[in-house]
């Protein structure tokens, strides 16, 4: 076998080279380049799926893989249902749907891969870069280096910190996952298991520093919940499962002090993404002032950035998304709309369209999104596809759950970041674009995260690698062909 054939089958390589790539989509300038990547990304990835399963019948070994076979069979119901409107999109998404099912979430299926070092190498690129690129992005915010170019608001948009990536909300997410990231560098346990050599502690403590002050400039209210999430989490799970057993007393204080604990984290981080905000606003105030001699108008908002939403409401236009998603629910309740006529039943059913319809202009049936992930993949699939969703989101997660607390052995490695990550990203998701039905950085480092956790589950749990329903369809395939 050849070099570049190797390559083209190595899954691996694909993973890493395919979240990389989903990751450059979100850089100012550098994402024209990088979705042309990733149509041929898609494509490599969709070749891998069949090969595989002509090969090593990956579906049929996948944990819960049953529910994740039927998600895609309703979407395919949908996709020929709306035969008419949007077909192409819609077969992209479920070729998107595979990918992340049977490449990154089935990485429990490859024997004799040692994922902890495909996770490790992933995390150290996205630590070299979004400390490289985060560094480079404040720099410009201090010394003033703010514009508009080819539709992309550079440094600042709508008075909010964005870096050098496109959109704030995303550059909250990236910085959240780089200091997940971070969290995973100084589990020993981890890095001794992934065989690579361990990365620098003044890099992690930048990286630690600079995405830290991107995610407080970026007012991100989704990405803060999931950092607060995450510690939260993380808590619990040092509350809870570092021991076997409990007296009645035990479990009300640390649950009192899980609560205690909460308001701390909460309050905590909210103050200093205020205090983070008027310091830097004011230091860059003070910049412009000496630059031109003259005094800023604090009045003139193209001159002053104060890195709060320029959307006074707390829902910034998310309760009006979720009433126009119910809508059309409720018009399609069995198999959905999917993904790709969100925008077009949004022009069909409201006078204006979907909410923030506009702003994507002519991408807008890709765009489009409800900033709510369930609601998102219940108007693309229905109740069908939702329940489907639903039951393996559970069964994984109950599983999961099961093992932070009482597996011992898992307690020293990464599993628990992991699973505080995933119990945060369950939350977050609530507001933001997350989940499945869109070709993101956010959705596919979600369905990684759920790979590499299946891998420890698996590991770990060796007597059920896969559920009964996935074994009966096995057999009953098996006596059939």
């Amino acid at each position: 076998m050849t070099k570049l054939k190797k390559a083209l089958l190595s899954k691996s390589l694909f993973r890493q080279c395919y979240i990389i790539c989903l990751f450059a989509c979100n850089i100012s300038y550098v994402h024209y380049i990088a979705y042309g990547v990733l149509a041929l990304m898609v494509v490599w990835g969709s070749f891998l799926v069949v090969y595989n399963e002509i090969t090593r019948r990956v579906s049929l070994r996948t944990r819960y893989g049953f529910w994740l076979h039927a998600l895609i069979a309703c979407s395919v119901i949908t996709m020929f249902i709306h035969l008419l409107h949007n077909f192409l999109f819609n077969f992209v998404m479920i070729l998107h749907l595979a990918i992340c099912f049977f490449i990154y979430y089935s990485i429990h299926t490859e024997k004799n891969l040692n994922f902890q070092h495909e996770l490790f190498n992933t995390a150290r690129i996205l630590i070299y870069s979004t400390t490289i690129l985060g560094f480079f992005g404040l720099a410009c915010l201090i010394l003033g280096i703010q514009f508009e170019f080819m539709s992309v608001k550079f440094i600042v948009y709508e008075n909010r910190f964005t870096g050098l990536f496109v959109n704030p909300n995303q550059l909250g997410f990236i910085t959240v996952v780089a200091l997940l990231c971070c969290h995973l560098m100084i589990k020993k346990v981890f890095v001794t298991g992934s065989g690579c050599r361990r990365i620098s502690r003044l890099w992690i403590a930048a990286c630690l520093a600079i995405n830290s002050i991107s995610l407080l400039l970026s007012d991100s209210n989704g990405a803060t919940i999931l950092l607060i999430g995450y510690a939260f989490f993380f808590f619990i799970y040092k509350l809870f499962g570092t021991e076997s057993s409990f007296s009645a007393k035990q479990i009300i204080v640390r649950s009192l002090s899980c609560l205690l604990a909460g308001m701390v984290i909460v309050s905590s981080v909210f103050l200093l993404r205020t205090v983070c905000q008027l310091g830097i606003a004011q230091m860059i105030k003070n910049n412009q002032s000496i630059s031109t001699a003259v005094d800023i108008n604090p009045d003139d908002k193209s001159q002053v950035v104060t890195f709060e939403h320029e959307n006074p409401n707390l829902d910034s236009g998310r309760f009006t998304l979720w009433y126009q998603g119910g809508e059309m629910f409720v018009k399609r309740p069995v198999f959905g709309i999917g993904k790709g006529n969100i925008d077009y039943y949004g022009k069909e059913m409201f006078e204006d369209g979907v909410k923030f319809s506009k702003k994507y202009g002519d991408l807008a049936p890709f765009l489009v999104d409800f900033h709510n992930g369930y609601l998102t993949i219940l108007v693309c699939s229905g109740i069908t596809g939702f329940a489907f969703f639903c039951i393996f989101i559970l069964r994984f997660f109950a599983k999961t759950t099961k093992h932070v607390l009482r597996d011992e052995s898992l307690h020293q490695s990464a599993f628990p970041c992991l699973f505080s990550f995933i119990s945060a990203y369950m939350i977050y998701s609530l507001i933001e674009v997350t989940l499945l039905f869109n070709l993101m950085f956010t959705v596919v480092f979600f369905w990684m995260i759920l790979g590499y956790t299946s891998c420890f589950l698996t590991k770990n749990d060796p007597d059920h690698p896969i559920d009964h329903i996935t074994l009966l369809g096995k057999k009953f395939r098996r006596t059939l062909f």
